[in-house]
């Protein structure tokens, strides 16, 4: 009995003045609220955004690189807070086909953060849009970038990498499209002998990875340029005839072209008896058709030669010296 009384004496106090004792304590609530608020203050901070993708896929899109985190705490804690505290991930892991798919956005904090108390985490974006594509693995041609040209009456004969080919990752839909990956520049200017270099990757397009990261052994083989020259009325020489023997009659000219490398060919002139005719065999006046012959030069080719035989007129040369002993 005694504690009902106690508690009917208390109800009946609260109910004395009662609108005035509720004003005070909203009033008292807003107060703490103010006090809470006022020591607490916010942070905005820049995180990269990473992507993980260990699994079957590979984003193919356009992501933010960063996100937008708003941090707060204590006015004692603020000034604590880093970069470094939040990491920003979005993970395709769990992805198996190629698509767009929404992803949320997961942060991890550091333990300093952990402890802070009190600590209110908000991000922008929460979700992100990604495109993905499955992952792929490729061999590929390795080609140089040849720059300059090599000098004149040479051609470049023959292009040698080592290694040849690379391996290439990227996505399913990029790499049927990659058939060669290109080098940095291997310059052939003025070129006439053979020449080995080194070259690096250049990297045109990076949605694909290239695996190999050394340096690649370029050797270039280079070759005289094939030439062809017309040469026109070149004088067919008498040869070897007796000196008691004279051609009486004019033997005339020759057209030929000779075949051979451009540097030793350009700017080559036939020289003396380079057409000829060998008149070693006869002895005596007369009249003879006779082979018309090339002089025996390993260095070019000849063909389209006008003429094949000529008609000689050998008579006395009367004016041979005699001599007596």
């Amino acid at each position: 009995r005694n504690l009902l009384m106690t508690i009917k004496q208390l109800i009946d106090k609260l109910r004395e003045n009662f609108h005035i004792k509720a004003i005070c304590l909203v009033i008292a609530i807003f107060i703490y609220i103010f006090h809470q608020v006022s020591i607490v203050e916010s942070k905005t901070l820049v995180i990269p955004l990473t992507v993980v993708e260990n699994g079957a896929v590979m984003n193919v899109g356009e992501i933010p690189s960063a996100i937008t985190v708003k941090v707060r705490t204590g006015e004692n804690n603020i000034s604590h807070i880093l970069n470094s505290d939040i990491k920003a991930i979005v993970n395709l892991d769990n992805i198996e086909f190629p698509g767009n798919y929404d992803i949320p956005v997961s942060i991890n904090i550091s333990n300093k953060l952990k402890e802070m108390d009190p600590l209110e985490i908000s991000i922008k974006p929460e979700v992100v849009n990604v495109t993905v594509d499955r992952k792929a693995v490729k061999y590929v041609s390795v080609q140089p970038t040849i720059v300059g040209e090599v000098a004149r009456g040479y051609e470049i004969s023959k292009i040698e990498v080592e290694p040849a080919f690379v391996q290439v990752r990227g996505p399913e839909s990029v790499l049927k499209y990659v058939d060669t990956i290109t080098t940095t520049s291997v310059n052939v200017s003025n070129a006439k002998t053979n020449f080995s270099t080194s070259a690096e990757n250049l990297q045109l397009n990076q949605k694909y990875s290239i695996m190999f990261k050394g340096e690649y052994k370029v050797t270039i083989s280079i070759a005289p340029l094939p030439f062809e020259k017309e040469y026109e009325n070149v004088p067919i020489d008498v040869v070897n005839l007796n000196s008691n023997l004279k051609v009486s009659n004019k033997i005339g000219s020759a057209n030929f072209v000779l075949m051979g490398d451009m540097p030793k060919l350009e700017s080559y002139i036939p020289d003396k008896n380079f057409v000829y005719v060998d008149l070693s065999k006869i002895h005596e006046p007369g009249e003879y058709e006779t082979p018309v012959l090339i002089k025996n030069n390993t260095k070019f080719e000849i063909k389209n030669l006008s003429v094949s035989n000529v008609k000689i007129n050998v008579i006395k040369n009367d004016n041979q010296e005699i001599t007596s002993e």
